[in-house]
Formats: C-alpha cells, sequence, structure tokens
C-alpha cells in the first residue's frame, strides 16, 4: 500500500492529465482531422506549413544545419531515431514531446507542492499550467516540451527550501542552464532576469534597514553570495551554451551570431509600437501573455514594499464580481477601468480595503527564484514589444513552461482570502474551452501561437 502522501502526488497530477486529454478529445470529435494529424506518421494533405515549426526542427534533424531555431532538440531526435524524411523526423517530434509532457506533469506537480507547500494552491496552479490553450504546444513536437522539463529542473535547484549542497547544485544548474540555451534562444532573458533579480533583493533588504551607503551595498553583496555565485553560473552557462551553436553556425554559415540574424529577416528589429498596447495583431491570448507577467511584477514589487516599510496600503481592493475575472481575457480593459475606480475613490476621499498581506511576503523578497521567473517572463513580454509590430507568439513563451506560474502560485501566498481561488477557476475554465478550440484549429492547419 502506498502511504497517503504519495497516492495524493500520483492521483492529483494524473486527474489534471485527464482533464487535458478530455479536452482533446473533444476537439478531436469535432474535428477528427486532429487526432490524423498528431498520430499519422504522413502528412495527410499537400499543403505548405503542414507541421507548422516543426518542420524546421524536423529539417534539421533529417540535415544539420544553422538556423534560427536552436539544435539539441532536433540533435536528440537525430540521434536516437534517425530519421529519412520530414515526415518521420515529424512523427518522432510529436511522440517524444508527449511522453515528456506527461512525465513532466508529475515533476512539476512534486516542484508546485513543494515551493508553494500547499497541495490545493499547488493542485490550482498546475490545473492553469497544463490546461490552457498554449499547453497544446508540448505534445504536437514544439521543444515547450523539454524546455519545460528542464526549467522544471532549473527552478528546483534553484528553491530556497532544495537543501542539496551548494557547489553540487551549481554543477547540476551549469549543466541544466547550458541545455536551456541550446533548446533556445534565452541570452537577453537570462541576463535581464538575473541582474534585476539581484538588484530587487539587494535593494529591498537595503529598503528595510533604511540604510544607504556603499558599506552596507557591500555588507549585503557578501550577505547575498549564494544568489550571486548562482547568477555567475547562469551567465557563464547560457553562454557557454550558445556559443558551441555560434561557433558551428561560425563554420558552416560564417556567421557567428546567424540565428539572431535570421530572427532578424523574419522582420524583428529594435522599434516602439504603442499599439500593441491595446491591439495585439493576433490571437487575444498574445495580449494576455503580454500583461499578466506585467501585473505580477507589479503587484509584487507594491507587496514587498509595503511589506517592508510597514506603510499604510493603498491598495484597491474591488468587491468580487464575475466581470472583475472576465476582464483578464482583456487586461488592457482590466486596467482601465481599475484605474478609474481608483483615482475616483481617491477624488472622493474614500477609505480604501486595507488588505493584511501576509508575513509570507518577507520570505517572497529574497527569494531568487521567484525574482528570476517574474523576471525571465516579462523579459519576454518586453523584448516582443520592443523588437516586433505584433505580440505574435508570445503567449506561447509565457504559458507553455513554468516560469509564469511558480511567481503566481507564489503570489497567492500572500494574498490573503479565497477570492483569489474564484479567478483562478474562472481563468482555468475559459482556457479549457480555449485549448479545445486549440485542437480544433490544428485540425484545420490553422496558427496556432
Amino acid at each position: 500500500m502506498l502511504p497517503a502522501r504519495k497516492k495524493i502526488k500520483l492521483l492529483l497530477p494524473l486527474i489534471i492529465c485527464t482533464v487535458f486529454i478530455l479536452c482533446a478529445a473533444i476537439g478531436m470529435l469535432i474535428n477528427p482531422d486532429a487526432f490524423h494529424k498528431l498520430v499519422s506518421p504522413t502528412q495527410l494533405r499537400p499543403i505548405l506549413y503542414y507541421y507548422m515549426d516543426v518542420e524546421h526542427y524536423a529539417e534539421m534533424a533529417v540535415n544539420p544545419s544553422c538556423k534560427a531555431f536552436y539544435p539539441l532538440w532536433p540533435f536528440i531526435i537525430r540521434n536516437l531515431f534517425h530519421p529519412q524524411t520530414i515526415e518521420q523526423a515529424a512523427h518522432y517530434f510529436v511522440i517524444v514531446s508527449s511522453v515528456i509532457f506527461f512525465i513532466t506533469n508529475f515533476l512539476i506537480f512534486s516542484l508546485f507542492k513543494t515551493a508553494l507547500t500547499r497541495t490545493y494552491l499547488a493542485f490550482s496552479i498546475m490545473l492553469a499550467y497544463t490546461v490552457n490553450p498554449m499547453a497544446i504546444f508540448r505534445v504536437i513536437g514544439y521543444t515547450e516540451s523539454m524546455f519545460s522539463l528542464f526549467s522544471t529542473l532549473f527552478i528546483w535547484l534553484c528553491l530556497p527550501n532544495n537543501k542539496i549542497n551548494q557547489n553540487l547544485k551549481l554543477g547540476f544548474l551549469f549543466i541544466i542552464t547550458f541545455l536551456m540555451s541550446l533548446t533556445r534562444p534565452i541570452l537577453i532573458q537570462v541576463f535581464f532576469a538575473t541582474i534585476l533579480t539581484l538588484i530587487t533583493i539587494i535593494g529591498l533588504a537595503m529598503l528595510k534597514t533604511k540604510i544607504y551607503s556603499w558599506k552596507n551595498l557591500l555588507i549585503h553583496l557578501q550577505k547575498y553570495h549564494r544568489e550571486i555565485k548562482t547568477t555567475v553560473t547562469i551567465w557563464v552557462a547560457s553562454l557557454s551554451g550558445y556559443a558551441v551553436y555560434g561557433n558551428y553556425c561560425l563554420q558552416t554559415r560564417g556567421n557567428f551570431f546567424a540565428p539572431f540574424e535570421d530572427q532578424r529577416l523574419w522582420g524583428k528589429k529594435l522599434g516602439i509600437h504603442l499599439e500593441l498596447l491595446l491591439f495585439p495583431k493576433s490571437p487575444l491570448v498574445d495580449i494576455i501573455g503580454f500583461y499578466l507577467p506585467l501585473i505580477i511584477l507589479l503587484l509584487s514589487l507594491i507587496l514587498t514594499y509595503y511589506k517592508y516599510t510597514q506603510k499604510q496600503n493603498i491598495i484597491l481592493v474591488p468587491r468580487y464580481r464575475i466581470w472583475w475575472s472576465i476582464l483578464y481575457l482583456y487586461p488592457p480593459l482590466l486596467i482601465l477601468i481599475y484605474g478609474f475606480n481608483f483615482f475616483k475613490a481617491m477624488k472622493n476621499k474614500i477609505t480604501f480595503t486595507q488588505i493584511k498581506i501576509h508575513d509570507y511576503t518577507n520570505n517572497l523578497a529574497v527569494n531568487y527564484i521567484f525574482w528570476f521567473c517574474v523576471y525571465f517572463t516579462t523579459a519576454h513580454s518586453l523584448i516582443q514589444f520592443f523588437t516586433f509590430d505584433r505580440l505574435m507568439s508570445l503567449a506561447r513563451y509565457i504559458f507553455a513552461t513554468p516560469f509564469f506560474f511558480l511567481p503566481l502560485g507564489y503570489l497567492y501566498r500572500c494574498i490573503p482570502g479565497k477570492i483569489k481561488y474564484q479567478t483562478l477557476l474562472f481563468m482555468s475554465l475559459i482556457s479549457a474551452v480555449m485549448l479545445v478550440e486549440q485542437w480544433i484549429k490544428y485540425g484545420q492547419d490553422k496558427w496556432l501561437g
């Protein structure tokens, strides 16, 4: 007989996997072509972009080359199965990504439960992670499945309650980050996230002591020497990973930065596109992916600031209505209405509801992996905003990996009350419907994100 705790660890992620399968089954019943496309080893229709981005990885699996896409995923398929055609390679990508998806689900639930120390919260966050429209990319051959596996291990190594030996941790962290950097482009995101994480942790610590001097800064740099070592390890590993691919590109194409050049050919260049604040020029879920990391970042900074300074918070807490949850489907309107109510309350000198910020916020302020995840997802939003004229595929970068969902769970630990769970459940229900729609579109060979 298995102990009760082990049964829960197995049963809850199994339930969540079943919900995902149910959404897929409904989509496939509505459009049977989705099932045939997923399991067929051959291309069913002679159309361009039938396999979507998987086609590029399949080409790299059959004939290694330097492209905007990164090499580890096709390298694994090439050496495991030795495909001879793009169709064979694409089929193997689907099989392996699906296997990784189901294995990773159990690991991620264990990760959330360990990090959040609340079974119900871990289950709720895991449900939101697994049953969202971007989850489809973890089973149709994209890199999201393998990158999610690496991300899970990366996060686990950085958890504050992880008791692993420091040197051993840094060694494993180097290996995982190295592999991540060969799976998809993360250099800019990693440097952005790690630098701002250190600035935030040390800045909040100095804010708490209220001593602003170079001497105090040096004291805190020494105090957080483990976080600094972790940061340097991540830097070296990510640079080393790209260096391997860059060197290959230099030998084959004569350009160390060829992957970045290829992305520029897609139309990516520095610029400011203010219209994206309202219109994503892509599926609606992309604008949700743009705003939610920024909202989580802002809330995290506000909560830790009020907790550390012991100032009376002026957070407007609206009475729960279902339409507040609906507004999350279009965050610009949510921000507009919230801002209107906030300034209206200030103008009329209405007393704000003072939320009791949980003491757990003190732990959050110095939690390296929390801030890293927040800034890592924020980096994706900002990069897309400043380099492309549409938010295309942004939701996939945000919602198809666990980096967004872990800080969401941590933030839930700091906010009192049960209303937050109602919002999360509502969004999960909407996400499940959108996931069904994704499977229908998959069978129709339409753009998924």
